[in-house]
């Protein structure tokens, strides 16, 4: 006996259902783990950021088998309109919230670029590193991304101005590395405090817009070698 058409229909609206669940549970941990912010410190930033890549795209892969088989009350698949949306969005929210910065720093500033001028104005009128908490304050909710640990701390001065540093890597005991910013031209010798591993500001890697990278600080060891040994 062939199956009614209310059948059919009562069992594609369950596939629906079990579909849209499945995507749910595909988007959850994705939102756990930005909402939670696991920092990358020491061995786990070959894992912190991968894992959340990975996660991003299963939750996008799941929505994308969704949206292909979904039909509206026309009857109809969805038009490769509102997929390429889809789509596009997707890859707008991969790309703002996945941080791959701890293997390619350059590439990361430029496609965030917004969001560190964003941080950028709020060192200058002052929201953004005016506290002398060691391991920094809480940046904006909409920038956290920004910094491993989702803070801007304060690690030297010059002039008055403060140079910030973003985290993206936090070392156990100490040290650290990420992205710095001061507002003016740093000194050569301005040596600045990576969590208890010094660095010289001016010899990172100098990104633009008074921008720069800074890895745990070789180059104030090897001048003061060089200068022991001369």
């Amino acid at each position: 006996m062939e199956d009614s058409p209310a059948a059919g229909v009562s069992a594609a609206a369950s596939a629906r259902r079990v579909g849209w669940v499945g995507c749910a549970l595909a988007w959850a941990p994705v939102l756990l783990v930005e909402v939670l912010t696991i920092p990358n410190e020491w061995l786990l930033v070959v894992l912190v950021p991968p894992f959340e890549l990975v996660l991003w795209l299963v939750a996008g892969w799941v929505t994308r088998r969704l949206l292909s088989g979904t039909r509206p009350v026309s009857g109809k698949r969805l038009g490769w309109l509102p997929r390429t949306a889809a789509a596009l969005t997707f890859s707008i929210l991969c790309v703002h919230f996945t941080n791959w910065s701890v293997y390619n720093p350059s590439s990361y500033y430029a496609t965030h670029r917004y969001a560190f001028q964003a941080v950028a104005a709020g060192v200058r009128n002052g929201s953004i590193g005016s506290t002398g908490d060691y391991y920094g304050r809480p940046l904006p909710w909409y920038l956290r991304d920004l910094s491993t640990s989702g803070t801007a701390a304060v690690i030297g001065k010059q002039d008055g101005r403060p140079v910030v540093l973003l985290p993206q890597w936090i070392g156990i005991p100490d040290g650290a590395a990420g992205y710095a910013f001061y507002d003016g031209d740093p000194n050569p010798d301005l040596t600045v405090d990576l969590f208890g591993d010094p660095t010289h500001l001016a010899e990172g890697m100098n990104l633009g817009d008074s921008w720069w990278y800074l890895r745990p600080g070789d180059q104030p060891r090897a001048r003061s070698s060089s200068s022991t040994d001369a």
